[in-house]
């Protein structure tokens, strides 16, 4: 069966203003009147049932997910008692699925990516579906083709293409995984034409990234025994509450990708855009530019010898006015504005 795991934390930083501690990303809007987090579970929910359908968040975001998404069962919203990294909210799901449904398939998918078209991306996991059955001992990560030497996203080295029997599966086994790079390695990356964005959305078995885990991440895997050993028990809560106290505080690419016995890369057709700087969200409405290549997002606009800027406004209607302004990005709620560069 197979179940879908959509991670909704993030501390809001990275999109401030609009973004923050109590409005973190996933309950933003870009490009239609749902939030990101709804629109990740819609884009998933033809290939994943609902009840098959795990969010993960922060302790204080779980009442307004639980608002946002009341079709989803309360108990299948994980909220991090203790913030930890990606490691410890995959690791904390994948006791909870691995438990109710010991041959499982997971759907690792962070709630902050804008993807098209969503039938493409729903073909795409049932192809990498499809390999875990016939692979059981494969982790699968997506890539996307880099269209510019990105340095703010991670890279996936491929490697010998996986075969299966009397055809090629058009998937690659992973060779490395690669940190954000500095531009000149980024752009010999981009050049060479093996390298992938590394996505963050993953596709395995729940028992192989368990038994990954405690490989790879023994620290980990010990406190995740313990709360799986809890579940279902009157202490459940308070046992999870001190497991992820002691969690390391680690992602799930350096807990297990890196280091995993083995990894597959598996090439993407649809576009791809993560919402996570706004540098990378001045992309998202890049066909919404103006003849001086100028953006207006949910904004009154007058621009006058300006190009190359990108407005964007929320909670407020106040009109903007560039004059003479060049390659900059402007974010207005009613309470905060932030002037950048690009």
């Amino acid at each position: 069966m197979y179940h879908a795991v959509i991670l909704a934390g993030g501390a809001g930083k990275r999109l401030w203003p609009e973004s923050t501690e109590d409005n973190p990303k996933p309950f933003l809007t870009f490009g239609s009147n749902q939030t990101l987090l709804e629109n990740a579970v819609q884009r998933v929910q033809p290939l994943v049932p609902l009840e098959n359908i795990w969010i993960v968040t922060a302790k204080s975001m779980k009442e307004r997910v639980r608002q946002l998404l009341p079709n989803v069962a309360v108990k299948q919203i994980l909220a991090e008692p203790v913030q930890r990294s990606t490691a410890a909210a995959i690791g904390w799901a994948a006791a909870k699925i691995s438990a109710a449904d010991p041959d499982a398939v997971m759907f690792v998918l962070p709630s902050d990516h804008i993807i098209k078209p969503e039938d493409e991306f729903r073909k795409t996991l049932q192809q990498a579906a499809e390999l875990i059955q016939a692979k059981p001992e494969l982790l699968l990560t997506l890539g996307i083709k880099p269209t510019f030497p990105a340095t703010s996203y991670g890279y996936i080295k491929k490697g010998a293409a996986v075969s299966l029997p009397h055809r090629q599966s058009g998937f690659y086994y992973a060779d490395r995984f690669c940190e954000k790079p500095p531009l000149e390695q980024a752009e010999e990356y981009v050049r060479s034409g093996q390298y992938f964005w590394n996505a963050g959305i993953f596709i395995w078995k729940a028992e192989t990234l368990w038994q990954e885990i405690h490989r790879c991440e023994a620290a980990l895997g010990r406190q995740l025994d313990t709360i799986r050993d809890s579940l279902g028990s009157t202490n459940e809560e308070a046992v999870s509450e001190q497991c992820f106290a002691a969690m390391p505080n680690v992602s799930i690419d350096y807990a297990v990708m890196e280091r995993a016995a083995a990894v597959a890369v598996v090439p993407v057709a649809f576009d791809w855009n993560d919402a996570g700087t706004w540098i990378a969200v001045d992309r998202i409405y890049a066909d919404q530019r103006d003849a001086d290549g100028n953006i207006a997002v949910n904004t009154k606009l007058t621009a006058v010898d300006s190009s190359n800027c990108t407005v964007r406004s929320s909670g407020t209607d106040r009109l903007v006015s560039l004059v003479g302004i060049q390659d900059t990005i402007v974010v207005q709620t009613a309470d905060a504005v932030l002037i950048m560069k690009k």
